[in-house]
């Protein structure tokens, strides 16, 4: 999406922001107890370790415990590298935490949380050597802010930092990845 294409998203947004200025929203907060959430996007991870970019279908389904507290699962399916130097076969992960959402009394929902996950992992075959597919343990912490406009649509930002090892004796590899 270009720079034209990114003004005339926002532009869109303030003006559907602005139809509904007349209601009174400043009662009614949108994120509760018993909120559902739900997203499917695509997402590119950057690896620390290595200057690879990867491509992932990701998901995530998030329940409202609390307006503050949420507990959330994400997945992340691992489409393929940017580059040529293609490091990796398979890299699909699972995580499964608790975040913290910040009340802003507003369609606004700031967050911050802690996710343990899982990766299954399999290195690109080099120097003519298989690597098995193994599943590596995984630590990350998400931020990011989520825009409710409807019942049924919102937006999203996610920044996740992610850290991990492939666990294989044959090719240690970092999983670091933003």
């Amino acid at each position: 999406m270009g720079k034209k294409g990114i003004i005339v998203l926002a532009l869109l947004c303030t003006l559907y922001g602005s139809l509904f200025a007349q209601k009174d929203t400043a009662s009614k907060v949108y994120v509760h107890k018993g909120l559902l959430s739900a997203a499917l996007t695509y997402s590119v991870g950057l690896m620390t370790s290595h200057t690879v970019s990867n491509v992932y279908v990701t998901g995530n389904m998030e329940y409202y415990a609390d307006s503050k507290i949420s507990v959330r699962g994400d997945g992340y399916y691992f489409v393929n590298s940017l580059e040529d130097n293609k490091y990796l076969k398979q890299n699909h992960q699972l995580y499964f935490g608790a975040c913290y959402n910040f009340q802003v009394h507003s369609h606004f929902d700031p967050f911050i949380g802690l996710q343990p996950g899982i990766a299954y992992v399999q290195i690109s075959p080099y120097y003519n050597i298989t690597d098995p597919a193994t599943f590596s343990p995984l630590a990350s912490a998400v931020t990011g802010l989520n825009y409710y406009a409807d019942k049924w649509f919102h937006i999203m930002l996610n920044v996740r930092y992610t850290v991990g090892k492939h666990l294989d004796e044959i090719v240690p590899f970092d999983l670091n990845e933003v």
